[in-house]
């Protein structure tokens, strides 16, 4: 997203440590709960992440429409000059800011009375500032219904409102991925789960929990 690019200075800095630290990294396994119980390791840190939720809204394979999160990692492409996310929390507010600075008209639903509402107040009066300078719709107490093959459809308080929309983010929230960990629970191998395996927050819960838990084993 525009403005946090520096966060990548925190994966290479954190993948360089692990390298000096002599870690073994095996990429592109998919772990099974038999390859770990064969392996008999001492500990077992899970950190699989979240999963985007996707509500299934009626109509919706009637339109063009991405994950936030396929947005943001460069998976999907928006081509259209009109774009509507639904969403108004962290993630659907920067998928706003990064389509707006690439000159898109885009607009926000979002089913509480305010946008931002995870967000620090800092962060958020920034964020909020650069988004209404490039002239991002904001539709709160706001709740999408159906769609159509060139409308969107929602309940804002007592009334329909449609919005003629050419394509659809989805930043509803994320869910923890939690099918290795439930898988483990009656293994007896000692386990913990960080991050957004655990509940889906920010970077600092993640690292930090991911600390102590490299403490404890």
């Amino acid at each position: 997203a525009p403005y946090k690019e520096e966060f990548l200075d925190v994966i290479r800095y954190l993948s360089l440590m692990v390298d000096r630290a002599g870690v073994d990294i095996h990429l592109g396994v998919q772990i099974t709960p038999q390859m770990l119980t064969d392996m008999h390791p001492d500990a077992v840190i899970i950190a699989t992440g979240g999963i985007p939720l996707n509500i299934p809204f009626p109509g919706l394979d009637e339109v063009r429409w991405i994950l936030a999160s396929d947005l943001l990692e460069g998976v999907g492409r928006v081509e259209t000059p009109t774009v509507l996310v639904i969403g108004g929390g962290l993630v659907g507010l920067e998928v706003a800011d990064l389509l707006a600075s690439q000159g898109r008209q885009v607009a926000v639903v979002e089913m509480l009375s305010e946008v931002g509402a995870d967000m620090d107040l800092l962060a958020k009066s920034m964020l909020l500032g650069r988004l209404r300078k490039h002239n991002v719709s904001f539709y709160t107490n706001t709740r999408v219904t159906k769609f159509s093959s060139n409308a969107v459809f929602a309940q804002q308080d007592n009334h329909e409102i449609q919005f003629p929309i050419e394509t659809v983010i989805i930043a509803v929230g994320v869910r923890p991925n939690r099918e290795l960990a439930d898988s483990l629970e009656s293994s007896g191998l000692e386990m913990y789960t960080v991050g957004d395996a655990v509940q889906p927050r920010k970077v600092l819960e993640a690292i930090w929990e991911g600390f102590e838990a490299g403490l404890k084993v």
